[in-house]
């Protein structure tokens, strides 16, 4: 038990002074302990305040838009039915995770390109008639800029 107080105590770099290292072996180990205590903990929060700068800026985002749409609003006195309409949009295109699939796809060669949004748009030209013979082209330029109506 006596070991593992210590170890807390100098991994955590608190350091009571109670226990003492006196061979030079200790000396060695407290020393590795100490050095991948502070490799930790600074690994630790560089990765959560990166997610926190990270979650900060896509909200800053989202609310820098809702501030220019009711700007927009109040200059223009926009109908509040259109006004929530463009609120509900905003706000559903800043969640959407599909930004980055479209990114990672025009990044493709044309061929996998195809192969991928086939596969990803599947249950929608099998679906809907007016898919029914045509390029795959096509589905895939349809497939990549319709989004679900929030009725």
């Amino acid at each position: 038990m006596t070991s593992f107080y210590f170890t807390v105590t100098t991994v955590l770099t608190v350091g009571y002074g109670d226990i003492h290292a006196y061979s030079v072996i200790e000396k060695l180990l407290c020393i590795a302990l100490m050095i991948i205590g502070v490799i930790a903990f600074s690994f630790a929060t560089g990765a959560l305040a990166s997610i926190i700068s990270s979650y900060d800026l896509t909200e800053a985002k989202l609310k820098e838009k809702l501030s220019v749409l009711n700007q927009i609003h109040h200059d223009h006195k926009l109908d509040s039915e259109l006004y929530n309409k463009l609120v509900r949009t905003v706000k559903y295109d800043h969640s959407r995770k599909s930004k980055d699939v479209i990114n990672f796809m025009d990044e493709l060669p044309h061929k996998i390109k195809l192969e991928l949004a086939m596969q990803i748009h599947k249950k929608m030209y099998e679906t809907i008639n007016f898919f029914r013979g045509k390029e795959k082209s096509f589905i895939v330029w349809i497939g990549i800029v319709l989004r679900p109506l929030n009725i």
